[in-house]
């Protein structure tokens, strides 16, 4: 390695920790050793959100716990276990709440979300989507050691098991057993890669 590579390794790690230890004012809890890479593009409310220790949470991430939105009041969580590694332009939002285990790792542009703009086929469909109420069909939980693919969506009232595999671009929209490779939109089973004993 040579001695440009060196201070450039130098440099992004002071900055990530300077830069850390100011965005984790006002986290819920903020774990050690854990680092948010400058710069996110939104972090709304802090107060509930959970990061655990060693997780890195990648450059423009957006973290919205939304505890009112148009007039309607929520209490979301979102709860990132240890040593998890989120890639670049990530979007987690909730009104409800969002579990995520340890090791979890995700590629670059992943949303997960408990919610949307409004319920299918009720009277707000003749409004613009940002007017309508935000309605949540159940929350998310993300069981260990996952792993997420660019450009996956997480839907709401899901659960993926844990060792399973996202692959990039898949829109899950129902529970995903342990030990699964899934891809598609919608999300099927590809692979199972073994059964749970």
């Amino acid at each position: 390695m040579g001695i440009s590579r060196i201070i450039l390794k130098i440099w992004q790690i002071s900055r990530n920790s300077i830069y850390t230890f100011f965005a984790k004012q006002g986290f819920q809890s903020f774990g050690r050793k854990s680092v948010i890479k400058p710069l996110p593009d939104t972090i709304y409310g802090k107060k509930y959100i959970r990061i655990g220790e060693n997780t890195t949470l990648g450059s423009h991430i957006q973290l919205t716990a939304w505890d009112i939105h148009n007039g309607k009041c929520f209490t979301p969580s979102i709860e990132i276990g240890d040593g998890c590694q989120f890639g670049s332009y990530n979007h987690l939002t909730s009104v409800n709440n969002i579990v995520i285990g340890k090791g979890v790792l995700t590629g670059k542009f992943v949303t997960i979300t408990d919610n949307s703009h409004g319920k299918p086929g009720n009277e707000e469909m003749e409004l613009s989507p940002i007017r309508r109420h935000v309605y949540s069909k159940g929350g998310v939980v993300i069981e260990d050691n996952v792993w997420i693919g660019d450009k996956a969506t997480i839907l709401p009232n899901v659960r993926i098991g844990k060792c399973s595999i996202i692959g990039s671009n898949a829109v899950v929209t129902k529970d995903v057993p342990p030990y699964c490779v899934v891809g598609g939109n919608p999300a099927r089973i590809i692979k199972q890669l073994k059964t749970e004993e």
